[in-house]
């Protein structure tokens, strides 16, 4: 006797009641789980169930190292709930990296002309942690930040910084990598925009238009290359899964910004998902926070627009035209950030 058919609408239902962590697990499990909860539907419903956020940390340089940072909600009708950065040291706090799936972000407290204080806080609870400095003293490029589980709670954070010039970087491509692991709260060294994150890598674009990626389980790079067609090439997170953009135009004229993804997250051949119609704002895609929605930034604004009805939902205007946009979605439950702060401040981080 076979067994019943697995009623997915029943399944989302109780989906849609848990938090971001056991969504994600199941989306592993269920292809089309994974598609249909990343419907703006299910993202909604979600968020009000489990009392989530979901937008993004818009931040500017207002000259030399200060920094004025504020939040903006993804969709219309939910309210702010206070989320912002004033909690964090009133110095110059400079957002590097985030984990937009957990709402966890790294920052650096420009404190002085020596080397910057680094913090690692969850917004929405207001909770943050002291990290070690790193090692080596070089020119930071980038930085990379991923939760590798909630309960106990664990994070990695990825440095990558310009060696200076010699025999062994002649041509200044060369660059020293650091991880830190918050389970020994040591880093670890080893011898170009943002990353993007997804199912367990760090993935950064080359100036050729090739992905770099880094492993966070095995701490180990690989290289691939990205689809041969159009330009400009941007590389975004997808249902889960590492997408890139290409800009391109039809033989009528018509501008389209063409979507792949990774056909799964092992493999390096793309599959092609859709085509976005340029609005014609000179915008970058900058996030996908579901399969119908994204986030669009040009030089004076941010834009919602969806895939579906090719309509802006929503726009808001940039005071600055140096906004740098760092999305996330968090709860407001409680994790593990406070417990070595002190230790740190005491002089821990000097003797590692």
């Amino acid at each position: 006797m076979s067994s019943p058919a697995i009623n997915q609408d029943m399944i989302l239902e109780i989906l849609s009641r848990s938090p971001a962590s056991d969504v994600g697990k199941y989306r592993l499990l269920n292809k089309d789980c994974n598609k249909r909860s990343y419907e703006s539907w299910f993202l909604n419903i979600n968020l009000l169930r489990t009392n989530s956020i979901s937008g993004y940390l818009a931040q500017y340089n207002e000259g030399g190292c200060k920094f004025q940072t504020s939040f903006v909600h993804e969709r219309r009708g939910f309210e702010n709930n206070g989320v912002s950065m004033n909690f964090l040291p009133p110095e110059k706090v400079k957002i590097e990296a985030c984990d937009a799936s957990h709402g966890i972000f790294l920052c650096a407290n420009e404190t002085g002309p020596s080397v910057p204080e680094y913090i690692v806080c969850k917004p929405t609870t207001e909770q943050y942690q002291i990290i070690p400095s790193p090692q080596m003293q070089n020119c930071s490029i980038s930085f990379g930040l991923t939760v590798i589980r909630s309960k106990p709670f664990r994070y990695k954070i990825l440095r990558l910084s310009r060696l200076l010039p010699g025999i062994l970087n002649r041509s200044q491509r060369t660059f020293a990598c650091e991880i830190f692991d918050s389970d020994s709260f040591k880093k670890d060294g080893l011898i170009l925009s943002n990353p993007v994150q997804a199912t367990g890598f760090l993935h950064w674009l080359s100036w050729n238009g090739n992905v770099i990626r880094f492993c966070l389980k095995t701490e180990t790079w690989s290289f691939f290359q990205t689809p041969n067609f159009g330009v400009s090439p941007k590389l975004v997170r997808f249902e889960g899964k590492l997408g890139v953009i290409r800009w391109w135009m039809t033989g009528s004229g018509e501008e389209l910004n063409r979507l792949w993804v990774l056909k799964s997250s092992c493999e390096k051949s793309w599959v092609k998902v859709k085509d976005i119609k340029c609005m014609g704002l000179g915008e970058n895609v900058v996030w996908t926070p579901s399969n119908d929605v994204i986030t669009l930034s040009s030089w004076d604004r941010f834009c919602f627009y969806n895939i579906n009805t090719e309509k802006l939902i929503f726009h808001v205007k940039k005071e600055f035209a140096n906004y740098i946009c760092f999305p996330f979605c968090s709860d407001y439950e409680r994790v593990d950030l406070n417990e070595r702060r002190e230790s740190v401040r005491d002089g821990s981080r000097n003797a590692i």
